[in-house]
């Protein structure tokens, strides 16, 4: 009888055993080029100059307060524009000739130089509108090389389209872009229209700094 009991025992032993689950193999996390396990989760880790653009280009999104110079050069003749941003107010000044605007409750309004004097009028866009184009880039678009950030060829398109109105038909080449300080400092490119070609070069200064004084009318 007992030995009975102790067989019974030893089968129920190795049917305990039998029914053991097995221990589950974890999948090895393989991650891609430029990445990196970070917790079982595949992070791409970006190079030093990647995280400036990155950065520059979220802290472009909110700036409000700098200065833009601006050279054209068509042959010989060129075309010096200096734009000011403070908030709500701009200034656009091209010739000598210096406009200013103010948006007050969804109104823009206009200072023209009218001789000594300003004069105040509504408009539907200032003259400085469209230039910060620059808030809309994506980082996807630029590779570093050297100490400046070349705009891929497969992005020509889409940097060019911010130039469409003022030049209608426009060729855009050779768009290098500068970061200093966290923030995009300079943009340099060449504009072809037609037989014409242009060379634009953008600085971007006084960030944080600017101070509009609105004329009295």
């Amino acid at each position: 009888m007992r030995k009975i009991i102790f067989i019974a025992m030893l089968f129920g032993l190795f049917y305990l055993q039998g029914c053991e689950e097995e221990p589950v193999q974890e999948t090895e996390l393989i991650c891609g080029t430029n990445e990196e396990n970070i917790n079982g989760v595949c992070e791409i880790i970006l190079e030093p100059e990647e995280i400036a653009l990155r950065d520059a280009l979220i802290y472009a999104d909110d700036m409000s307060n700098y200065q833009m110079d601006i050279i054209i050069q068509n042959g010989f003749d060129l075309y010096d524009i200096i734009i000011e941003f403070d908030g709500e107010k701009s200034s656009f000044e091209m010739n000598l000739q210096k406009e200013y605007f103010e948006r007050q409750q969804g109104i823009l309004y206009q200072y023209s130089p009218q001789g000594s004097q300003y004069s105040k009028t509504t408009v539907e866009e200032s003259s400085s509108d469209g230039y910060a184009f620059f808030k809309d880039f994506d980082p996807s678009w630029f590779t570093f090389n050297t100490d400046k950030y070349l705009l891929n060829m497969e992005n020509h398109d889409d940097v060019q389209l911010f130039f469409e109105e003022a030049f209608p038909g426009s060729v855009l080449s050779n768009f290098e872009m500068t970061i200093t300080d966290n923030y995009i400092s300079g943009m340099d490119f060449m504009l072809q229209v037609g037989e014409t070609s242009y060379h634009l070069v953008f600085e971007i200064s006084n960030v944080g700094t600017v101070d509009i004084v609105l004329p009295v009318v």
